[in-house]
């Protein structure tokens, strides 16, 4: 049986190994279609945090159309023992049989996870408010989209939270960051941040690695379903 499965993801940078790892097509602006194993799928970019991730469902995605939401990409560990790279699931109040595969699929390609609960921030976190959040909510991880795509598909469709850890507990992000994706805006950060390219660089290298982890995952566990 067939069924059709949302992906939601934030940003360019996540999006395109996405995209090229799955073999989907582009069907419209920020919007990817194909077909993993039994599933159709459709992956949203969204943009980055709760708002834009509302409005961009709200425009693009017929929720009735899909029987399962994944809210995917990169995450923040908030956990000493949850480490760069690892997988973090977040499967919400009650986990099914599909859920259970998560950690399976994981298993069987040698891949470290853990399930656990995904924080929602409205920010990048540095390290001692990540420890502090971690220590004060028993998170494991967090995220800037996947409780407002709970929020949004709520009644209608169940959504797991599929991450991988970039930076871990004690590390803090750059701060400094190009105001889009469009080549004027890179252009633009690249003039007037010019020290600080080299550590993006690095950044952007090690979101190359990690992704390339999720998305070995991801194409596994969906021709499982």
């Amino acid at each position: 049986m067939t069924s059709k499965v949302l992906l939601t993801v934030a940003t360019r940078w996540e999006a395109a190994p996405l995209v090229a790892a799955l073999g989907l097509a582009s069907v419209g602006p920020n919007r990817y279609a194909g077909r993993c194993g039994r599933q159709e799928i459709l992956a949203v970019q969204t943009g980055m945090g709760a708002a834009k991730t509302v409005r961009a469902l709200d425009s693009a995605v017929d929720a009735r159309e899909f029987s399962l939401a994944l809210s995917i990409g990169l995450c923040g560990s908030l956990q000493a023992e949850v480490q760069a790279r690892d997988l973090v699931f977040d499967t919400g109040e009650a986990a099914s049989q599909r859920d259970v595969a998560l950690g399976a699929t994981a298993a069987e390609l040698g891949l470290t996870c853990h399930l656990g609960r995904i924080l929602h921030a409205d920010r990048v976190l540095h390290g001692p408010d990540k420890r502090e959040l971690g220590a004060l909510h028993g998170a494991l991880a967090c995220d800037m989209e996947t409780s407002a795509v709970r929020t949004w598909a709520a009644g209608r469709m169940p959504v797991l939270g599929a991450r991988v850890v970039l930076d871990e507990v004690g590390e803090t992000l750059p701060t400094e960051a190009p105001s889009g994706e469009s080549p004027v805006a890179l252009a633009r950060f690249a003039v007037l941040h010019a020290a600080s390219l080299p550590r993006l660089f690095a950044l952007g290298w090690r979101s190359a690695r990690a992704m390339a982890v999720l998305n070995r995952f991801l194409k596994a566990y969906l021709q499982s379903l």
